[in-house]
């Protein structure tokens, strides 16, 4: 994930907590002004930053960086296995039934 994702997320999950940019300042105990370049990306976030943002939104430091929470990460990669298992069968179908269809044809020209 680059900076740009990172903050992005960070305004997104501040927003849905409903929170003005001057609460999350004075949690991080910052200007409003720096935190705006924070999020306006005029700052850069160094490491000091991230933590005491995530544990202002009440976030982990992954979901701002990865944009999920790190057990989220199985649940998905379990849905998008099972996706890509069912594709896999509706494709073979698919193959199967095009076979049919030109054995078909093949018989129908000889006939």
């Amino acid at each position: 994930m680059n900076d740009k994702d990172i903050k992005n997320r960070i305004a997104r999950y501040r927003r849905e907590h409903n929170l003005s940019q001057a609460e999350i300042a004075e949690r991080l105990s910052i200007s409003q002004t720096a935190y705006y370049k924070i999020e306006r990306g005029k700052t850069s976030l160094i490491s000091e930053h991230l933590p005491k943002i995530a544990d202002a939104l009440d976030l982990s430091e992954e979901a701002l960086v990865l944009g999920y929470e790190p057990g989220e990460k199985e649940k998905y990669e379990s849905i998008i296995a099972e996706k890509d298992r069912r594709i896999a069968e509706l494709e073979a179908a698919l193959a199967d039934k095009n076979r049919i269809i030109e054995l078909q044809d093949r018989l129908l020209r000889k006939i």
